[in-house]
């Protein structure tokens, strides 16, 4: 079986996740007012999610070359 690399934005974004469950399971955030917090994670876990969504592809592969004309 062949080990793959580790996807560090995956783990980043589980970690996070994991973080913002734990502060919403633990009643607050202390002095941090939850009405901001919260959108404000939201905001920015959905920013994450399309910028790990976003095809990995080489400029190489997708240009045709020169002399092939389908």
């Amino acid at each position: 079986m062949n080990r793959h690399p580790a996807d560090l934005l995956s783990l980043l974004a589980g970690l996070a996740v994991l973080a913002l469950g734990l502060v919403l399971l633990s009643g607050g955030a202390g002095d941090l007012p939850m009405e901001w917090v919260g959108p404000a994670v939201a905001i920015g876990l959905g920013v994450l999610i399309l910028v790990a969504a976003r095809p990995k592809r080489d400029s190489d592969e997708d240009a045709p070359s020169p002399g092939d004309e389908r």
